[in-house]
């Protein structure tokens, strides 16, 4: 139930932001987004991970630039989510999302 709670909820607030979802089905345990064409996946991962101490999972191969994925399995709760969307908010306030 939990994970569910997760998924809907990080969902619903991905409206908020440039990210379209990169299956209309995602799975229960993750949501894979893919990012618009003048934002790089690989370089998104790499500052929520340098400046926020955040880490989505990055994809490789052909998807490397264009999408990456946040969990919603394992010991997850309601502020880890709230941490990520306040660090897309201040990359929204310094144009760079």
């Amino acid at each position: 139930a939990l994970m569910q709670e997760n998924a809907d909820f990080f969902r619903r607030e991905m409206a908020r932001y440039p990210f379209t979802l990169f299956s209309e089905n995602p799975a229960l345990g993750c949501t894979a987004l893919r990012t618009p064409e003048n934002l790089s996946a690989h370089e998104l991962f790499l500052t929520l991970k340098d400046e926020y101490g955040i880490c989505v999972c990055p994809n490789g191969g052909a998807l490397r630039d264009t999408v990456f994925r946040v969990g919603h399995m394992g010991d997850l709760c309601r502020e880890d989510y709230l941490r990520l969307l306040s660090a897309f908010d201040d990359l929204q306030r310094r144009g760079k999302l």
